[in-house]
């Protein structure tokens, strides 16, 4: 099952948010609740969890500025 980990919108007039740092690296295995990425939107920092466990996949890299509710990874989880 692959969850994706999308750009939520923070506040009211967030329509996008700029790519800092990924804790993990593409391919790692994850946690759900963990910290994933932080982001900055708006001049405020924030760190995403993790929605679920397992295979972290990033599409979208440091630097990049992404629009809410972009796809910015994917989550594999285990085969029932």
């Amino acid at each position: 099952m692959e969850t994706e980990v999308r750009l939520p919108q923070l506040s009211m007039g967030m329509s996008e948010a700029e790519i800092l740092e990924w804790y993990f690296e593409d391919g790692a295995r994850v946690e759900e609740g963990q910290d994933l990425v932080e982001i900055e939107a708006e001049k405020a920092r924030e760190v995403l969890p993790a929605p679920t466990g397992g295979t972290l996949r990033i599409k979208v890299e440091p630097g990049d500025v992404v629009d809410v509710r972009s796809i910015l990874a994917v989550i594999v989880g285990d085969a029932p």
